[in-house]
């Protein structure tokens, strides 16, 4: 079900950069994908109410069948009850960052969906409290801007690229926060992204957008295995599998983590047994093999049907079905053709651990 309906159409001066239908639904998280320049962050800004009457005039926006944008309608910016989380942290500098919570919790219209102590506990947040934003690092200020944008009670949240300026430390931690916000708080998030492997590592959804247009929508696991996605988009082309946590090869520095009936070993990682873990597997990092290798490098062999195959430029993109879940291989045409693959065949997917690494997952 759909949170947000809304057809937009955005001017600068006599040229449209903005003209497209866009739906959000009412839980999980939405990525927005495409290049600088392809609309994203003009259509977040619409949502907001960021962009005039008269730049978005002919655009309409309802959401929960309330009308924010129409012909005839215009609703304030402050009206609309929207969270919106910039690339750069939007706090009050002379406040402590207490006061900054403290600010939002009081002028919030909405119930919030999540107290302030709590988010505090959520965020991290307890040895901050007195420090003024200017002390502190870029993903401590932009943790400090998650939680009150929550604090104050918002009924969408809008992420506006919030990552970029960030080191590889503080994206990986606030990559896992805004996952656990997707499941556990039924509100709608629309994350805007030109990094791919971000919108892998939390979407439920996706929109891709180019010119000022959206050009496909559909979920992350659908966009994923899906051949002609798989071939226009090859750079891109990915797998998410949902594992388990069984073990840790602490002296080899592996973690071994199972698929249904079946184990992959990846690089060790800081999480619990038997706490989820989403790898992240490319598909130009898999080869096929129609017999078990019991003598290779390769440590990881999966047993897999195929599912679907298409030849394209000398290639074969091969989809492949692994205990319920799916992913994707590239393969030369010869090397497809030697093989014999048909669909419904048995075949045995081999990964490199190597290529597994801790980018590539997160915990739920």
């Amino acid at each position: 079900m759909n949170s947000v309906e809304a057809y937009f159409k955005v001017k600068r001066g006599d040229s449209v950069i903005l003209e497209t239908p866009f739906t959000l639904p009412d839980s999980g998280i939405t990525a927005l994908f495409g290049p600088s320049g392809s609309g994203k962050s003009t259509l977040l800004q619409c949502i907001a109410g960021l962009v005039s009457k008269r730049d978005s005039a002919g655009s309409q926006l309802t959401v929960d069948g309330e009308i924010w944008m129409s012909e005839s309608d215009y609703l304030a910016p402050d009206q609309r009850s929207v969270g919106l989380i910039f690339q750069q942290p939007q706090l009050f500098p002379h406040l402590s960052v207490l006061k900054n919570l403290q600010f939002a919790r009081e002028r919030r219209r909405k119930p919030a969906i999540v107290e302030l102590e709590d988010v505090v506990e959520s965020f991290d947040l307890s040895a901050l409290l007195d420090r003024l934003p200017p002390s502190l690092s870029g993903g401590e200020a932009q943790r400090v801007a998650m939680a009150r944008t929550l604090v104050n009670g918002p009924r969408l949240l809008l992420f506006d690229e919030p990552l970029t300026a960030l080191d590889h430390e503080s994206r990986s931690r606030l990559l896992t926060l805004i996952h656990q916000l997707g499941r556990e708080k039924k509100i709608p998030m629309l994350y805007v992204s030109h990094q791919w492997d971000e919108i892998l590592q939390i979407a439920d959804h996706v929109h891709m957008i180019a010119g000022g247009r959206i050009n496909r929508s559909g979920s992350l696991q659908a966009l994923t295995t899906d051949l002609d996605f798989l071939s226009r988009h090859q750079p891109l082309a990915s797998a998410i599998l949902i594992t388990e946590v069984e073990q840790h090869l602490q002296d080899e520095h592996l973690t071994q983590v199972s698929l249904g009936s079946q184990s992959l070993l990846i690089p060790k990682v800081e999480l619990n047994t038997g706490k989820e873990l989403r790898v992240l597997v490319k598909m130009a990092d898999v080869s096929l093999s129609s017999q078990p290798s019991t003598h290779s490098s390769i440590l990881n062999t999966l047993v897999c049907r195929i599912v679907d195959i298409a030849e394209h430029e000398g290639h074969a993109i091969v989809v492949l079905n692994c205990e319920g879940q799916v992913l994707s291989a590239k393969i030369t045409g010869r090397s497809a053709r030697q093989l014999g693959l048909t669909t419904g065949q048995s075949i045995y997917a081999q990964i490199k651990a190597t290529t597994l690494n801790h980018e590539h997952y997160r915990n739920g």
